[in-house]
């Protein structure tokens, strides 16, 4: 048994100035291999996978491996054993039909073509960000002052809430949110108290939320009409991470382009059309979900040559191994990372983030050509106890 002290691992800064990797998005992991028994911060044991064949396997059988967790069922994490309610809406704690109903009633949304159909918007938006940081003059916070408006923006508007009404609220409940099981299992923090509210208002008026909230409002679920506790947990699972992981990896990614492929950071200003190639591999390279996946066995299952037993937790890491990432290569084909999970529980904004990192990099590449850092990378406030990597702020100048 190997004890490890905190579960899954830290976003590791750039050193400045050497040949180091700016993009490893985490401390360097052992050669990948077998399942590993590992034990978390808060104590809990858990079967640790680095292998993408292993973690594959797990992700896809939902047989095996279960995403339910009990009130009293705390998964492995660094800290704590947080007591987790279950909470109305929030699919991903289920597998199966009941998962299954809710990814139907969204899937159209967040489907590529539909979130292609945006593309011009979710440009716009980052433009509008942009014209914003610019006025109020260098050095700027990238994080805050764009990056996170334009994710925060844009999954608004694909779920129909008012930016322009909602976004300064939006702005504060999730500047420096997590997704931990603290914040995203929890119904007592700030932003359930506000998507609680926002619940009761769109089911009082779907008319005013012309998107994906308000057609599941006025329509109901396919059998029944919906709760307003239920809306209000489909709400924070799709607006939490939907401002989380897209502004840390827009961020991660335009330090990595600075820091260690500046020439792809100039090619995406005479080339956006080159931008999905980038930030497809840019995700091979980053992986901000640094505390990886976590199942539980429901059943005695062998993976990769070892036997895990019911009711044994299982960790998927989803870093590319150091291996397989060999030189900074957009157009790699096949597209072979697990940045957005695998399985049924693929990550349903997948397409989404995609867009507003392509996006994101290409307004930003164009609009500001001497983008450079406006601190030494290694003083930036890493992000390295909360579920997501990333930093805390992250000034630049041009």
């Amino acid at each position: 048994m190997t004890v490890i002290p905190t579960l899954g691992t830290a976003f590791e800064l750039p050193a400045t100035g050497g040949g180091g990797c700016p993009y490893a998005a985490t401390v360097p992991l052992p050669a990948a291999g077998g399942p590993v028994f590992t034990v978390a911060g808060n104590g809990v044991g858990t079967w640790r996978l680095t292998r993408p064949v292993d973690v594959r396997a797990v992700l896809a059988d939902t047989v095996s491996f279960t995403s339910r967790r009990g009130p009293q069922d705390p998964p492995p994490g660094p800290a704590g054993r947080e007591v987790l309610p279950t909470i109305d809406g929030m699919f991903v704690q289920h597998d199966g039909s009941a998962h299954l109903a809710y990814r139907r009633l969204l899937a159209h949304e967040f489907s590529d073509m539909r979130v292609s159909a945006g593309a011009a918007r979710i440009t716009a938006i980052a433009e509008k960000h942009l014209d914003a940081m610019v006025r109020t003059g260098k050095p700027a916070d990238l994080v805050g002052q764009y990056a996170l408006p334009l994710a925060s923006e844009a999954v608004c508007a694909l779920l129909g809430v008012p930016w322009e009404v909602h976004g300064p609220r939006m702005l504060d409940l999730f500047a420096g949110q997590d997704l931990g099981n603290a914040d995203l299992n929890s119904t007592a923090t700030p932003v359930d108290d506000y998507l609680r509210h926002l619940a009761r208002d769109i089911l009082a008026d779907p008319a005013r939320y012309p998107g994906l909230l308000g057609r599941i409002a006025a329509h109901g679920l396919p059998d029944r009409p919906v709760e307003a506790s239920e809306l209000a947990g489909v709400a924070k699972l799709l607006l939490m991470p939907g401002h989380v992981s897209p502004t840390h990896m827009l961020t991660l990614s335009v330090l990595t382009l600075l820091q260690a492929e500046p020439a792809w950071y100039a090619k995406l200003a005479s080339d956006p059309d080159g931008a999905p190639d980038v930030v497809e591999e840019l995700l091979h390279h980053i992986t901000v979900k640094q505390q990886g996946l976590t199942r539980r066995a429901v059943r005695d299952t062998e993976v990769g040559g070892v036997l895990i037993r019911a009711g044994q937790w299982v960790t998927c890491v989803l870093d590319t191994p150091a291996a397989e990432l060999g030189a900074f290569t957009p157009g790699r084909t096949p597209v072979t990372h697990l940045a957005f999970g695998h399985g049924p529980h693929q990550c349903l904004g997948q397409h989404l983030s995609r867009a507003l990192l392509a996006g994101g990099l290409s307004v930003l590449a164009r609009r500001l050509p001497a983008l450079r850092p406006a601190t030494a990378p290694e003083h930036l406030s890493r992000r390295a106890t909360h579920t997501v990597a990333g930093v805390a702020r992250f000034p630049v100048t041009w």
